[in-house]
């Protein structure tokens, strides 16, 4: 399935001991034959078996079975999944080399980055049906009632804003990125009750999630505020996006959130990086069909593209910015 990730959570040393306890456990999907190579390179489990780590959907199972049976089918190699119990645990096994394969989050990738982990982006999950890009889009709201008032978003300076969560990609950190474009401060002066950030420019109200925060923009709770596309777009919303929105790219409006990359271990052997970047690179659920592994409603499989780190730059650059990762510590590390 998609994984829009919205949240980051701190790096705990357990995440590393509980999934190394998974990769002696857990049961593994073995392809018709098996190939292992001699090449120089590492694996996390050993030259025979790719280990596929993700986050398991709410029922504990692999969200992306469909796909996994597939690469094991097009590689020759048997396909362990391991599921982490959250987004500390992938990262940590990102950077322990536990994983050969995993699907991330745009952020937690940067952060595993940042941590010394070695993985390359082959592809992004695309997150909607209907879409021709791997992603998803952040976008400043006004009531429907107040849309003629606000025409960019630098006139959201002095002005209560919805946010969704401080932990929040597509609800705090993308919207931090639009105010600075539009020359509002988002340097932070301290914290409220609720230990949530405070700014000059600005009040912040953290609705706690996406559809929360599209009701608190319509029903007046706050004057403006930020949403995914999802939830801004949706039928009887009562907010609409605003007009500068429509300029997607130059940093003032709607900003594409990236889709949550797949990713490969670089210590992998040269060859087969090589083939798995290509097996991964580009496929769609008719891909999965013809292969005979057709994805079932319940995994939510609309496709990958082919992606590079830099899709992610947006995160990582901004993260790099002082006063960015301060106000988004919560996301940033």
């Amino acid at each position: 399935m998609p994984f829009r990730i919205r949240t980051k959570v701190a790096l705990a040393a357990a995440s590393s001991i509980a999934l190394v306890a998974l990769l002696a456990g857990c049961s593994t999907s073995s392809a018709s034959s098996t190939k292992a190579t001699s090449e120089p390179g590492k694996f996390a489990l050993n030259s025979k078996t790719l280990v596929v780590s993700s986050l398991p959907s709410d029922n504990g199972s692999d969200p992306n079975a469909s796909l996994d049976k597939y690469l094991g089918k097009e590689t020759g190699l048997t396909i362990k999944y391991v599921p982490t119990t959250s987004y500390s645990a992938l990262i940590a096994a990102g950077v322990a080399n536990q994983l050969d394969v995993a699907v991330f989050s745009g952020a937690t990738y940067v952060t595993a980055l940042n941590k010394g982990a070695k993985l390359d982006v082959v592809s992004a999950e695309i997150t909607s049906p209907g879409l021709t890009v791997p992603g998803y889009y952040s976008d400043p709201i006004v009531a429907n009632k107040n849309a003629s008032k606000y025409q960019t978003v630098s006139q959201f300076k002095g002005k209560k804003i919805c946010f969704v969560d401080p932990t929040s990609t597509s609800g705090y950190f993308y919207p931090l990125l639009a105010l600075k474009a539009a020359g509002i401060d988002i340097t932070p002066t301290g914290t409220d009750a609720s230990g949530n950030p405070t700014f000059k420019d600005f009040t912040a109200y953290f609705a706690g999630t996406h559809p929360k925060s599209v009701e608190a923009v319509a029903n007046g709770q706050c004057d403006v505020g930020f949403a995914e596309d999802a939830e801004s777009e949706a039928k009887g919303s009562g907010v609409t996006v605003v007009k500068d929105a429509a300029k997607v790219g130059d940093g003032l409006g709607r900003q594409l959130v990236p889709g949550s990359p797949v990713v490969i271990n670089d210590q992998l052997p040269a060859s087969l990086k090589t083939k798995l970047t290509k097996i991964l690179g580009t496929v769609s659920p008719t891909t999965l069909k013809n292969a005979g592994f057709p994805p079932p409603a319940s995994e939510d499989f609309y496709g990958i593209l082919p992606e590079t780190k830099s899709f992610y730059d947006p995160i990582y650059k901004g993260c790099a910015d002082p006063t960015i990762a301060k106000a988004a510590s919560a996301v940033c590390g």
